[in-house]
């Protein structure tokens, strides 16, 4: 497996827009080359200039010095309930020789020590589209508590609170009957052995995933809402600490 030699931490805010618009196009060759449907323009308004209290973001560079991967942690303020919340979205990419161990782990963990540092007492919530069953399987394996999940449907507690961050971000359900489903027109590349990998899996994530996001292959995306507290966060750690003791026993 091929190895990512240095991770670097940046500031957007900190950077020059001209600075800013280089990386953008750096980043963005990461990007299409493992989705679709997204522009340059588009793509830089997401990761580099959101609408944010707060962004930050993880560099990967392997050997040589090439850009093989990304992750922006972005923190919004909202109401939700009637309550002053934190919601934390990211993006991320990287290239398939480089996956396999969770490298970007240690740096959302960062961020959510931060905001608690900060904010000590406000409600954090990590919110997400999930665009591929990859995605969702990694929710699933380190996640305490979320929706949605096997064995949940509309009536539990997160749903509505998903649905109310769903409208605050101004996106827009594929159809009322499937409201925890959006399509914003962002599409993962696969080849025909990926496509019949996850089609194949009998993993109950894997299962779950596909039988209410069927039309992910078209840029539909699956919402999930994760509340984040130190229980979540302490879960989430002892999975990670676990696998690694795994792969290292190997």
């Amino acid at each position: 497996m091929a190895r990512i030699a240095q991770s670097i931490q940046l500031d957007p805010a900190r950077m020059s827009a001209s600075a800013k618009a280089q990386l953008a196009e750096e980043l963005f060759q990461v990007h299409d080359a493992i989705f679709a449907g997204t522009d340059l323009a588009t793509f830089t308004n997401l990761v580099m200039a959101p609408p944010a209290e707060r962004s930050s973001l993880l560099l990967h560079r392997d050997e040589n010095g090439r850009l093989v991967g990304y992750c922006t942690m972005h923190r919004f303020r909202r109401q939700i309930g009637g309550r002053t919340c934190s919601v934390l979205r990211a993006q991320s990419g990287l290239y398939k020789a480089f996956r396999g161990k969770n490298s970007n782990i240690t740096f959302l963990m960062r961020q959510v020590m931060f905001h608690w540092l900060q904010h000590p007492l406000r409600p954090l919530y990590f919110f997400g589209l999930m665009l591929h069953p990859s995605s969702y399987a990694v929710l699933h394996r380190f996640s305490h508590h979320f929706w949605p999940a096997p064995g949940q449907d509309e009536r539990h507690p997160l749903a509505a609170k998903a649905y109310e961050l769903f409208a605050s971000f101004n996106i827009t359900p594929v159809s009322p009957d499937r409201p925890f489903i959006a399509n914003l027109g962002i599409l993962t590349r696969e080849n025909k052995d990926d496509q019949q990998f996850w089609q194949n899996s009998t993993k109950p994530s894997d299962r779950f995933f596909l039988s209410v996001n069927p039309g992910y292959r078209q840029g539909d995306g699956l919402l999930a809402l994760v509340p984040l507290s130190p229980l979540a966060v302490g879960h989430a750690l002892v999975r990670w600490l676990k696998m690694r003791k795994q792969k290292r026993a190997r």
